[in-house]
């Protein structure tokens, strides 16, 4: 990486001790991450072996399986974040790869990868690779799941800006596409579509509260009904979620306007 770019954090003198699953810095656990992400692409071997591998001899002793290592492990045994090297180092192979596991659906390959870290700006942590991945114009949705996977939380959680309207609606009538959820779901990482959408309580069954396509509430109250009820909606980003309740109000009809209507006779 040095002689590609003429920069890299080789020098650090906080990485003079560390292995794998150690907890470092956000500089060391980057650039030594870097480290131990590469061999595994050069190699097509998933582990980073101590051996002749590829993955023999005792797991986390002889080889590291970095597709195994994952947020159900003992973080007393394997620390978490960005401060781990081979939780940096899983997070780019999976990236790369095409084999998904758990909150993994990213199949990128190395040329994303390593035409952001050839280029300016030099990151010298992970997270600054992150918001170069986010500039970059590539998927952010399946990147992040991939990068949470490994232990990694860089998601921000959805929201609903501006909150979700209230909608009054006549005695006998329905609202088909009464509010519009992708007008007012937003997520930093998230495209609308890539986002999921749940009604979770409607406190009056009357009102009859439906969503059409992961996208449209609408409403049909019960015929000859008057009320009002609270819809809450929940709002989920494959990792978080977020909620909103807005109220429904039923009314009845005061007056009918009758336009006039002029009928041809015939002779």
């Amino acid at each position: 990486m040095w002689n590609k770019t003429g920069w890299w954090l080789w020098w650090d003198i906080r990485c003079y001790k560390h292995s794998l699953f150690t907890q470092e810095d956000v500089h060391c656990a980057w650039s030594e991450g870097w480290a131990d992400f590469l061999p595994l692409v050069v190699n097509g071997d998933r582990c980073y072996d101590f051996g002749t591998g590829p993955c023999t001899g005792i797991s986390d002793h002889d080889h590291y399986d970095l597709e195994a290592h994952s947020r159900s492990d003992d973080p007393q045994v394997f620390p978490l974040g960005d401060i781990v090297e081979g939780r940096v180092a899983g997070a780019l192979y999976d990236l790369f790869d095409s084999v998904n596991e758990g909150f993994d659906s990213a199949t990128f390959g190395f040329a994303p990868i390593v035409n952001l870290v050839f280029h300016a700006p030099h990151e010298d942590r992970f997270s600054a690779f992150w918001e170069s991945w986010k500039g970059s114009g590539w998927n952010k949705h399946h990147a992040v799941r991939t990068i949470y996977q490994n232990t990694i939380d860089y998601d921000v959680p959805p929201r609903f800006e501006p909150p979700l309207p209230d909608r009054t609606v006549l005695q006998g009538f329905s609202w088909v596409h009464a509010i519009d959820l992708w007008e007012y779901a937003v997520d930093e990482e998230s495209a609308d579509w890539e986002m999921g959408y749940q009604i979770v309580n409607v406190t009056d069954w009357r009102c009859r509260v439906s969503l059409e396509g992961s996208r449209w509430v609408n409403l049909a109250p019960i015929t000859g009904w008057l009320g009002s009820c609270d819809v809450t909606i929940r709002l989920n980003d494959s990792l978080k979620t977020a909620g909103d309740t807005f109220r429904v109000n039923v009314v009845p009809v005061r007056t009918r306007v009758f336009l006039p209507v002029i009928m041809r006779n015939s002779r």
